[in-house]
């Protein structure tokens, strides 16, 4: 039976040249898997330490926003705007795009009172 498991032999002018026995060819596909699993381990190692590298700049760049900026001259007290605010900013603009020439594209289509 272990002849069984020898691959072929060539004979070349006289000499008897073995191709390669089953052992031989364990032993490249033993060292063909470990250079695939190495090659295939090394990408995700490359991978790994981008994705940390990016996770660092991003809490670096959350830590520079979260800094407290100094608090503005005018800070509203409440969140509601009233009305005339509304309106003022809404005239403002009309008056813009009225210098500008451009079209406006707002337009107001109903006016109605909410109860708040």
């Amino acid at each position: 039976m272990l002849n069984n498991l020898l691959l072929e032999y060539i004979e070349i002018n006289g000499e008897t040249i073995t191709k390669a026995n089953l052992g031989e060819a364990a032993l490249y596909a033993v060292i063909g898997f470990a250079v695939v699993f190495l090659g295939i381990a090394f990408l995700v190692l490359v991978v790994w330490a981008v994705g940390k590298i990016f996770e660092g700049v991003d809490k670096a760049k959350a830590e520079k926003k979260s800094v407290p900026q100094e608090p503005s001259a005018v800070q509203s007290t409440t969140d509601e705007v009233d009305d005339e605010t509304i309106a003022v900013i809404s005239a403002a603009i009309a008056a813009y795009y009225q210098k500008q020439a451009v079209p406006c594209e707002f337009v107001i289509k109903k006016i109605k009172r909410s109860k708040f």
